[in-house]
């Protein structure tokens, strides 16, 4: 008879426990598809090659400077001279002083454009130059 009891409750036990669960939650929507990955960054363009453009005067040249008009000069390595200014062209196409002495130079490299400015001494210039 204990046997019989002990049965009884045990399975009054599982039913009332089955009972008291809460349903299971209702079905959720499929998360949303990651974004796809941004396509591959364009090939950057070489820098090296030659440029052709002119240069402007900046203000009033002094004695000794030379005369604006065209210019020509060969990127290599990323490296250059304009009137005599040594220059470097930075992996995001910014130009600079690629030497401590001899003037300043600044500008940019980008998209097969150079648009530089310089100084040396009472001699200032800017120049604007295409690649080809």
């Amino acid at each position: 008879m204990r046997l019989n009891l002990a049965m009884f409750l045990l399975a009054a036990g599982t039913v009332a426990g089955c009972a008291s669960n809460p349903p299971p939650p209702a079905p959720i929507a499929s998360a949303p598809e990651p974004a796809p990955m941004p396509a591959a960054e364009p090939a950057v363009m070489s820098m090296d090659g030659v440029y052709k453009g002119t240069a402007e005067a900046v203000g009033r040249l002094g004695r000794g400077c030379a005369r604006p008009g065209a210019v020509s000069t060969t990127v290599r390595r990323n490296v250059f001279v304009l009137k005599g200014i040594r220059g470097r062209v930075s992996a995001d196409g910014t130009v600079h002083n690629a030497s401590r002495r001899g003037g300043m130079l600044t500008g940019t490299l980008s998209n097969g454009t150079m648009d530089v400015t310089t100084k040396a001494g009472r001699c200032s210039y800017h120049i604007v130059a295409n690649h080809g």
